[in-house]
């Protein structure tokens, strides 16, 4: 019961009725039935899951995958807890059987059938990798992205390094206001480098109908705050830092339920910050 709630398939208070997905695969199963609508249905909730999408996001594309190497991805990412060979071996069935991978029972070859990286949509969990610098980045564009109308990023050891990220994510046909928050970190933020890359990414979105803002808050001020936050307008994600990012350190940026709450304690925040440049002047 607990996997069925976890895929969507049955009400989470209600264990005893069906969700209209649920429905949707015992019609195909038991009264129809049919096999390809029900497999259609139990991928589309598997991919629901964080990890199936760890699995189908980092070993897409790679050949020469084995069960070995599922069973790695899961470690790598926090699903290892408790795993027993029988579990993966159900795991790895699960997924042949829903067309989310190939898998050869007898030689344990595994290849990826389903592709979250070419989906118009970013999948609700991206997982960052060390094995994957360069799709690293791309993820984070995509999430930027993925953030329209007015953009806030909280991160309170946010670097320059994500300039490169918002100038290829931002659209002024999408998003009107990029928002950044962070502390004040003389070794990250003093160099004149960082102050002109901010002023010409600045110019820049100006010219795209794009208002940039940076603001430093103190850190007494947002001390209950761990997380980091990208916000847009719809959208809402937990992420790691900027520089867990783009060195590739194991982590997730995940879709929030919390939009509204988020976006509010940003705001808040921001009335209590200052912007960057009067730091800069001495202000």
């Amino acid at each position: 019961m607990p996997f069925l709630r976890a895929v969507g398939l049955v009400e989470p208070e209600k264990p005893n009725r069906l969700t209209t997905a649920g429905t949707a695969y015992y019609d195909a199963t038991f009264i129809r039935p049919d096999a390809a609508a029900a497999n259609a249905v139990l991928r589309a909730a598997l991919l629901s899951l964080p990890p199936v999408i760890a699995v189908a996001q980092l070993l897409d594309g790679v050949a020469g995958r084995n069960r070995d190497s599922v069973e790695s991805v899961l470690r790598s990412q926090g699903f290892g807890h408790g795993l027993k060979d029988r579990d993966l071996g159900f795991f790895l069935a699960l997924l042949n059987r829903a067309g989310i991978i190939s898998y050869n029972k007898t030689t344990g070859a595994v290849t990826v059938l389903v592709h979250p990286a070419r989906e118009e949509q970013p999948p609700p969990s991206v997982f960052i990798s060390p094995s994957t610098p360069f799709g690293n980045r791309v993820w984070l564009r995509r999430i930027l992205e993925e953030a329209t109308g007015q953009l806030m990023w909280l991160d309170k050891h946010f670097t320059s390094a994500a300039f490169e990220a918002l100038w290829e994510a931002v659209d002024g046909n999408r998003t009107s206001r990029v928002r950044i928050l962070s502390l004040y970190i003389d070794e990250l933020h003093a160099g004149k480098k960082v102050r002109r890359d901010f002023v010409n990414l600045q110019t820049e979105f100006a010219a795209r109908g794009v208002k940039l803002e940076w603001r430093v808050i103190a850190s007494t001020l947002v001390r209950d705050t761990h997380d980091r936050w990208v916000i847009g307008d719809a959208t809402a994600r937990n992420v790691p830092n900027v520089n867990a990012i783009m060195s590739g350190q194991n982590s997730e940026l995940n879709e929030s339920s919390q939009h509204a709450v988020l976006a509010g304690v940003f705001d808040a925040y921001w009335t209590d910050a200052r912007p960057i440049e009067d730091v800069w002047a001495g202000a």
